[in-house]
């Protein structure tokens, strides 16, 4: 303990100044704090789970390796939930597809 007696030692590894585990909060409110010293825009940081989560499905990563990095249970709800392709995605799969159909001309781009 400490020389005021109010740290707590748990075990964890990332804990607050009362050797308390460090939850989720913690985590945003120094992301959010760090954002505005450097005069960022705020963003919310369980946005970039799902921009993960999309970037690895559009990139092929099969519905069960994202469950798993999600720490989900059922892939089609990471999936239903989580993965929200954008226009760019979108557009890219059309490419793709008019050139395996045989109407896109590969050399024009």
């Amino acid at each position: 303990m400490s020389p005021g007696g109010y740290y707590l030692p748990s075990g964890h590894m990332f804990v607050d100044h009362l050797g308390q585990p460090l939850t989720t909060r913690h985590l945003r409110e120094s992301a959010h704090s760090l954002m505005r010293s450097l005069g960022m825009r705020q963003v919310r940081l369980h946005d970039a789970r799902h921009n993960c989560l999309t970037f690895l499905a559009v990139n092929g990563f099969e519905d069960v390796v994202l469950a798993a990095w999600a720490g989900h249970v059922s892939p089609s709800f990471t999936k239903r939930v989580y993965v929200r392709p954008g226009p760019e995605d979108l557009r890219a799969a059309s490419e793709h597809l008019t050139v395996l159909l045989g109407f896109g001309d590969e050399s024009a781009t």
